[in-house]
């Protein structure tokens, strides 16, 4: 069994405050025999070196990320560090983060360390917990496919990254003390867990009834549909995209075999009229146009919490729900947060902790029923243990 304990600051400018305050609210004297613990936090708490002083009085390890804002049941803000602890007497933990991560290297990299994290551990991970960096050369989908067949499809759940102001080449991980914002930091977790995936992108409403089938791709490069350049394929639906404008509408993408929808965004149009995608598009997926809008963005978080209830799970609930949920709710962009935060209570239903994502990693079932690992854009996700 897993226990999960929070601790939250806004202490940035005294880092000894900020560490009595986490530890107060830890107490380290109840942690049972195997802990970790992994944070969120506006990058200030990184950078001012709170991080690294904190990781030297933990008794265990913990993995991390900058994001754009967090919560937990002490607090809410973009000025924060969040810290997630997880323990257990019969569940082991084994911490680890790759290099500096490129194009030359990533894949050779993250099987190394993989491969080193699983070795100590007595078999097979249950389950991966990983934040990922934002890097342009190699970006998360990639960097998706390559652990997912590394790992050989073990279940993995966590986030790209993100910031406070949208410069991306700021967004950063860290694994104890040491920060790279170009690495890859996963806690492996080995033991008898059930662990329930949630994940909800955009309400069926927001979702067009129209579906192409894609009929020519590279990865993540959508070059046609039905037979036709991706950006005239979405001209015939009345959606004009252009190179000079910020693209905010979703691709809904039915992969074969899957039992709901991925949204992934439109990073960029190019001259050939094709998409770079933030996920894989296969030939043979189906596509539809979504529509992101505030009311939309709070039925799906509150149909995601309702399936999480449901489920009966009450040791941890781990959230992490796109930034651009958050930008796109403003003025009111804590909406998202305090829906969450009264659905369980302030932590009475359940302990949990909530933090904004540059890119969703979360495995949904097929139609069969199998966990598959996927990569997702726009999306509220949810792991529960």
């Amino acid at each position: 069994m897993i226990q999960m304990i929070t601790a939250y600051t806004e202490e940035v400018d005294e880092v000894d405050d900020a560490i009595a305050e986490i530890l107060k609210q830890i107490n380290l004297d109840s942690l049972r025999k195997n802990s970790v613990g992994l944070a969120t936090c506006h990058l200030d708490f990184i950078d001012s070196g709170f991080v690294a002083e904190l990781s030297k009085k933990l008794p265990f390890s913990i993995i991390g990320m900058s994001t754009l804002a967090s919560a937990n049941k002490y607090g809410q803000s973009i000025y924060a560090f969040s810290l997630t602890v997880l323990t257990s007497d019969d569940v082991l933990f084994e911490t680890a983060m790759t290099s500096s991560l490129n194009a030359d290297n990533y894949q050779n990299e993250l099987e190394a360390v993989y491969s080193a994290a699983a070795g100590k551990l007595p078999g097979q991970p249950s389950l991966i917990l990983t934040f990922f960096p934002f890097i342009n050369e190699v970006n998360g989908a990639i960097l998706h496919k390559s652990l997912d067949t590394i790992c050989k499809g073990v279940p993995f759940w966590g986030s790209i990254a993100s910031n406070i102001d949208g410069r991306f080449d700021k967004c950063t991980v860290f694994h104890n003390g040491t920060v790279d914002k170009s690495g890859l930091a996963m806690i492996l977790v080995h033991g008898q867990i059930d662990p329930e995936f949630i994940m909800v992108s955009l309400p069926s409403g927001n979702i067009g009834k129209n579906r192409g089938q894609v009929t020519k791709s590279d990865g993540c490069i959508l070059y046609e549909i039905n037979g036709i350049t991706a950006q005239k394929y979405l001209e015939t639906l009345g959606l004009i995209i252009r190179e000079d404008a910020p693209i905010i509408t979703p691709l809904m993408v039915y992969y074969e075999g899957s039992s709901e929808p991925v949204a992934l965004g439109m990073y960029a149009v190019n001259a050939d009229g094709s998409f770079l995608c933030g996920g894989e598009m296969p030939v043979g997926a189906l596509i539809a146009i979504g529509e992101i809008t505030p009311e939309g963005i709070l039925e799906t978080t509150r149909d995601g919490i309702d399936r999480l209830l449901k489920t009966n799970k009450r040791n941890a609930g781990l959230f992490l729900p796109c930034i651009t949920r958050y930008l796109m709710l403003a003025p009111n962009q804590t909406d998202e947060f305090n829906l969450i935060t009264d659905k369980v209570e302030n932590g009475k239903v359940m302990p949990f902790m909530i933090g904004y994502s540059g890119g969703e990693i979360c495995p949904i079932r097929d139609e069969a029923g199998v966990l598959r690992n996927r990569f997702h854009n726009y999306t509220f996700t949810a792991c529960v243990l």
